[in-house]
């Protein structure tokens, strides 16, 4: 197994990077994922800081999702389009902007594939009625919600995600 430097399992600030490992430290937050690797590149160069994002588990449903630093504003680069797209949510969360991706992971690849060509498209000039709307919307309709997941240490165990199934 490759040793790492960022990618720990615990936050990181960018701030805490220096420029010339800003790329490998990309790498590895995106950890394999071309989507999320884009959505990340994208929103960094955009001046987009990051506070902690995760592709989901390769081997089943568990959501991924990109959180945003405080007082960042990802939401005004969605469009209607992709706040329509049921793979895709929206929360605010102790603060903090954060895009949820839901299904397989070829779908959320292309979720956020999805994103990062919004990304490049720039801010869009929308209402925000439809994103206040949209924020902390649960996946419905296709999906199921089937346990919580956890993280253990032997001090401790905290929520770590949400798995969701397709329904049949």
């Amino acid at each position: 197994m490759e040793d790492k430097k960022y990618n720990l399992g615990k936050h990181i600030s960018l701030d805490d990077i220096p420029l010339e490992e800003c790329e490998m430290a990309l790498l590895e937050f995106a950890d394999g994922s071309l989507g999320l690797e884009k959505c990340l590149r994208l929103m960094w160069i955009n001046g987009l800081r990051t506070y902690c994002c995760s592709h989901g588990e390769e081997h089943n449903y568990d959501i991924g999702h990109i959180v945003m630093d405080d007082n960042e504003d990802v939401f005004s680069y969605l469009s209607e389009e992709i706040l329509n797209d049921n793979r895709i949510r929206i929360d605010i969360v102790d603060g903090r902007q954060e895009i949820k991706f839901a299904g397989t992971p070829q779908e959320k690849e292309g979720a956020m594939l999805f994103l990062a060509r919004e990304l490049q498209r720039g801010k869009k000039k929308h209402i925000y009625d439809l994103v206040r709307e949209r924020i902390g919307e649960p996946f419905i309709g296709q999906w199921i919600r089937v346990l919580r997941t956890y993280d253990y240490n032997p001090e401790s165990a905290h929520w770590a995600g949400t798995v969701y199934i397709k329904k049949k």
